[in-house]
């Protein structure tokens, strides 16, 4: 059977943001944003190339101090919070921009995660063991012991969503991962992250392969000039006049 996108009972969000607004200096980046993201689903934020997808990004994991709004993690607000704070309540991410340690190893960047987290968790794992099974989990095993500034962009990404995952996330933000794979390893990506959430993860996704969204995500956010302009389920999202004038174009609408 088909993987399908991941659903949940009548759940509380685990993450939040209100009211969201970034200004620098004359610019609006993001103006007037609220989403919520549910445990078990995949949540797509979506938009045009400087629509505040990012800095959204950068304000949930505390990287960016927003002008007004508030983040909350299970109805707990943790907008005054560090990153590295944020980050031990189960938030982790990814970039646009790929940061990886790129004269070590895939092995060595998934463990030096795996071990960071076991510094300040109670998770019992042996970080060998937590790095193991995430580069299984990810599909690099054929690559594990490649430093990782001789690989290809596409499988990099991969190696910087392992790392994440090997913190033990509960909610994991994902900005552009699916960039540079080819249609099987997007295919095994979408097929990941609904795995992942059959567990109970939490994904919020920003991607611009539109089939990839459409595919995986059970809510989608659509942002256009910092603003929301739109949110539902795929089916409303690829129907929506708005979304389809500001973002989809016809072949995307057409697929």
């Amino acid at each position: 059977m088909p993987a399908t996108r991941g659903a949940s009972p009548a759940l509380d969000p685990v993450l939040e943001v209100a009211d969201l607004s970034v200004r620098f200096g004359g610019i609006n980046a993001v103006s007037d944003v609220s989403l919520s993201v549910m445990p078990g689903r995949v949540t797509g934020l979506i938009g045009p190339n400087g629509a505040g997808k990012t800095t959204t990004f950068n304000v949930i994991t505390g990287l960016q101090e927003p002008t007004h709004g508030s983040v909350f993690i299970d109805g707990k607000e943790i907008s005054t919070l560090p990153p590295y704070k944020r980050a031990r309540l189960g938030l982790a991410r990814t970039f646009q921009r790929l940061e990886v340690f790129g004269s070590l190893t895939v092995y060595e960047n998934v463990l030096a995660a795996a071990e960071f987290h076991k510094s300040w968790s109670s998770d019992p794992t042996p970080p060998v063991k937590v790095a193991a099974e995430v580069i299984d989990r990810v599909g690099l095993r054929r690559v594990a012991n490649a430093r990782v500034d001789a690989l290809p962009t596409g499988i990099s990404r991969l190696v910087e969503l392992g790392r994440a995952l090997a913190t033990r996330p509960r909610v994991l933000l994902l900005d552009e991962v699916g960039s540079g794979l080819n249609p099987d390893e997007t295919a095994a990506l979408g097929d990941l992250m609904l795995a992942l959430v059959s567990d109970g993860t939490a994904i919020l996704l920003v991607e611009h392969d539109v089939e990839l969204v459409m595919r995986v995500c059970a809510q989608i956010f659509v942002l256009d000039f910092g603003r929301l302009i739109a949110s539902g389920t795929p089916a409303e999202i690829q129907n929506d006049p708005g979304v389809q004038a500001a973002y989809l174009g016809s072949d995307e609408i057409a697929s």
